[in-house]
């Protein structure tokens, strides 16, 4: 037996531990989770496990039509990018980072003070674990005019649109989440089931083993998969430290271009991702 014949053998015994009917495949249409909805559809055939999109309003063209090609239901967030921006504010340095730097600004805008370890993680003197924000955020936080950043566009885009579903339906969510994928998910998913449930059966599939599964059943992969290595929100600032968001704005049309531009401006500017012809946007 092959590893890969190993792996899909291993993958059945751990989807003969969940009730089709209570769960529900949460359907992204790029390369992790497309691939469960292979092994669902057209190798296991496992039947009563419906395939659950969400139309963010901020996916790439081709990964869009997957969503609404492959899903049983596709969800609509209530909040739009916009809308999302006007109130909470948008990404900037990275999720960890925007998430005490969102708790921050929110504190000083309404006139209080932040709590003690949200003050340590901006001024780095927090002792346990990570330390806090990058000197260039610090700088930008405390000594400049910063604009509202937050980590919270990726739960009312993506997130809450499926807890709400799962609210209505009493289903629990599979998930194509991979420790591989990064250290803080490597971390996070450790089995097969989150503590609330939710199933997460290729945790533990490697990047390696993955493409060849993916070659051995040509398995189709999305051709924007060819000049980034993941697909989330079209131009989010998080994929600068890798140069991602520089190459997202090459394959992008000009007025999806013109849209993220604006939609991201400000953190664009802050971290110096340019246009097309690598000038700053005005």
């Amino acid at each position: 037996m092959t590893d890969v014949e190993f792996y899909l053998f291993d993958l059945k015994s751990k989807f003969q531990k969940i009730n089709p009917n209570q769960y529900y495949l949460s359907y992204s249409g790029g390369k992790d989770s497309h691939f469960l909805y292979w092994f669902i559809k057209e190798y296991a055939k496992i039947d009563g496990i419906e395939i659950v999109g969400c139309n963010t309003y901020m996916e790439h063209q081709e990964i869009r039509k997957r969503i609404y090609d492959n899903s049983d239901k596709v969800l609509l967030p209530t909040m739009k990018p916009f809308e999302i921006k006007e109130k909470y504010g948008i990404p900037c340095f990275s999720k960890e980072q925007d998430f005490y730097i969102y708790y921050y600004q929110n504190a000083i805008r309404k006139g209080k003070k932040p709590s003690k370890t949200i003050l340590e993680k901006i001024n780095g003197t927090y002792e346990k674990g990570f330390n806090g924000i990058s000197k260039k955020a610090r700088e930008y936080v405390l000594y400049g005019n910063a604009h509202k950043i937050t980590h919270l566009c990726c739960y009312y885009l993506k997130k809450k649109p499926f807890h709400d579903y799962e609210k209505q339906t009493g289903k629990k969510a599979i998930l194509g989440i991979r420790g591989e994928e990064s250290a803080l998910r490597k971390k996070q998913y450790q089995s097969c089931f989150t503590k609330d449930k939710k199933f997460t059966p290729i945790y533990d599939l490697s990047d390696e083993l993955l493409e060849k599964i993916i070659k051995k059943y040509n398995i189709e992969v999305p051709k924007v998969y060819e000049y980034i290595n993941r697909t989330g929100c079209m131009g989010c600032p998080y994929g600068s430290y890798k140069h991602e968001t520089e190459k997202e704005l090459k394959l992008i049309t000009e007025k999806q271009k013109e849209f993220v531009c604006d939609l991201f401006k400000e953190s664009y500017e802050i971290l110096g991702i340019g246009d097309k012809n690598g000038k700053k946007r005005n």
